[in-house]
């Protein structure tokens, strides 16, 4: 009999589920080129989210948020950065031309049903350039959505929000239009 007690207990502990963490590692994959060649600013990368989450899971009335267990202004930051002086900009700390990309909205929203999960991805950078000139500022965004069946697998939705978010930092990073404002 207690052979059978430890050995429910055993099972019972298995089937607890403990989510894993949710890991955002954007890549960015960008043609060395010399677009910045000759730009000198210095560069930042902040979260500007209200509540710091990137999946909140819906399942019925209960929801939850979790934020990505890596760093991801840090993941974005070092990211943006190398793509950056792959187009040849210098970045310096000291210049008093200033880029921040802001972090508005990187989501993954999961709306969890009986027999299939939906998902909405939503991206939002904002690229802030302040020159002594003057400053400018462009927001670039994108969303993606997908259903399927049964319960959501985690790494499904890391891949379909990290793929957005390359798409967003892409679209980003290759506008000339904030590259004329660092110029003056």
């Amino acid at each position: 009999m207690r052979y059978l007690a430890m050995l429910a207990l055993v099972f019972l502990a298995g089937c607890s589920s403990t989510r894993p963490g949710f890991i955002l590692a954007p890549q960015v994959f960008v043609p060395q080129s010399n677009q910045l060649q000759q730009s000198r600013f210095a560069f930042t990368v902040s979260d500007e989210r209200g509540i710091p989450y990137t999946l909140r899971i819906q399942n019925g009335g209960k929801v939850e948020q979790i934020a990505t267990s890596n760093n991801l202004t840090g993941q974005l930051q070092q990211s943006l950065a190398q793509a950056l002086q792959e187009q040849g900009a210098n970045l310096d700390a000291g210049s008093d031309v200033q880029v921040t990309v802001k972090i508005a909205q990187l989501q993954a929203l999961v709306n969890q049903r009986t027999l299939e999960h939906a998902v909405t991805n939503q991206v939002a950078l904002t690229v802030q350039v302040l020159h002594p000139q003057g400053s400018f500022s462009k927001t670039y965004s994108g969303d993606s959505s997908f259903t399927a069946p049964f319960k959501m697998d985690i790494a499904a939705v890391e891949r379909e929000l990290r793929v957005l978010t390359e798409q967003v930092i892409t679209q980003l990073l290759q506008d000339n239009s904030w590259h004329q404002a660092l110029r003056g």
